[in-house]
């Protein structure tokens, strides 16, 4: 069982690694504009939820946004550079007043950025410095995040490295190493 756990881990490593090259070598005015990027937002507050897509530098595409709670006095779309929204900004200026149940939103970037400015974006109270969930951008957008779910260890360890862009004989020597390590 451990030695095809550790065969699964090196095939899906090699496997998507060329799916994951495909997605990340497009075009370079792609990672200046970041079209077609997207990711899916954590729920920290207010039942947040939906998937975040990049439509063009000015405008991004919340799918199935679902928001149980409004209530925050000053709750807009802020977008931030480092592993979270806390020490971000504003990325919009209209402020998010009602609640959703799975609506699609467009979110114009008004506020004087665009995509190329951000790398996670989310929702912020910024009255009282409360972060109600983000999504970090990335190359093939939630497909990339999902495909990180897995129930084995290994594939999991496989679809990390693929997400870090560990690469050739080294990378996956490495993926295995780590992959047999989380069974030992």
């Amino acid at each position: 069982m451990l030695f095809q756990n550790v065969i699964l881990t090196a095939l899906t490593f090699w496997s998507t690694s060329a799916i994951a090259s495909d997605n990340t070598t497009s075009t370079s005015s792609d990672a200046t504009t970041k079209s077609g990027w997207g990711g899916k937002l954590s729920s920290l507050m207010g039942g947040l939820q939906g998937v975040v897509t990049v439509v063009d530098p000015q405008t991004l595409e919340i799918e199935g946004f679902q928001l149980a709670d409004a209530s925050s006095p000053a709750l807009y779309w802020w977008g931030a550079t480092g592993t979270n929204l806390e020490g971000g900004f504003r990325i919009s200026n209209e402020r998010v007043t009602s609640p959703s149940t799975g609506e699609d939103l467009k979110v114009m970037l008004d506020a004087g950025k665009t995509v190329a400015d951000f790398s996670i974006v989310g929702l912020w109270c910024e009255m009282f410095d409360v972060n109600f969930g983000q999504a970090t951008l990335q190359p093939g957008g939630a497909n990339m995040s999902t495909a990180s779910s897995s129930s084995s260890g290994a594939s999991a360890m496989a679809n990390f490295a693929v997400q870090k862009s560990v690469s050739g004989p080294m990378g996956i020597a490495a993926v295995i190493l780590a992959a047999v390590s989380v069974f030992l």
